[in-house]
């Protein structure tokens, strides 16, 4: 069984406000560590994220009224799922994203991928209040 890790942060902002931006995956770079290195580009149904380690194929599902933003990530039509979701609460949103193991992730890689989600979150905590 592959490990996740449910990571939250409270974020004082409007959820209009966290949700467009959260949800526009065109803004990934400027959240994300070690994933987009610049702004993904809309190709058709999906976007091209260049990341650290090659190309890859993303597509989000969103559902504002539910809160859920789940960023879809690939290659040759095999996609991984980082499913998240904002959540209003009083003084502003609850983002809250869950970090799955990678099947067949070397040691160490998803204690990484944790960590990097802690970081961006604190990214986007910031980039939000100061909005």
């Amino acid at each position: 069984m592959h490990g996740s890790k449910t990571l939250t942060v409270h974020i004082r902002a409007p959820f209009d406000t966290a949700w467009e931006f959260i949800s526009n995956p065109e803004n990934l770079h400027l959240w994300t560590v070690d994933f987009a290195l610049s702004a993904p580009t809309k190709m058709g149904e999906l976007y091209r994220v260049e990341t650290p380690r090659g190309t890859l194929d993303l597509f989000v599902k969103a559902n504002r009224e539910a809160g859920t933003i789940d960023f879809h990530f690939g290659r040759d039509g095999h996609f991984g799922c980082s499913p998240s979701r904002l959540v209003p609460v009083d003084g502003g949103v609850l983002y809250v994203f869950t970090q799955l193991e990678p099947e067949n992730a070397p040691a160490g890689l998803f204690e990484k991928l944790v960590a990097n989600v802690i970081r961006e979150l604190d990214i986007l905590k910031q980039r939000l209040e100061s909005a």
